[in-house]
């Protein structure tokens, strides 16, 4: 069985200096990665991901929505403040 990031392509997708965000609508999945690197081949590797099932934070919402809000909340304050 594929993969959902074989089955389908990143509907958004964001990158700074240390992250890189792709969020797969369909999958309802987060991708959250390191920065891509550079192995000895010259080859472009995306860095260690860990991936957020949105659709199972439904097994605990209130609690997932206010720690997602928080998350929120902070990035509002630094884009504010920057």
């Amino acid at each position: 069985m594929a993969k959902y990031w074989e089955k389908e392509k990143p509907t958004m997708e964001a990158a700074t200096s240390k992250n890189r965000l792709a969020w797969y609508a369909e999958a309802q999945n987060l991708q959250i990665s390191l920065p891509d690197w550079v192995n000895k081949d010259g080859e472009t590797c995306r860095g260690k991901t860990v991936t957020l099932d949105v659709a199972a934070l439904a097994e605990d919402s209130d609690n997932a929505r206010a720690i997602l809000a928080a998350v929120l909340e902070t990035l509002t304050k630094t884009n504010r403040q920057g």
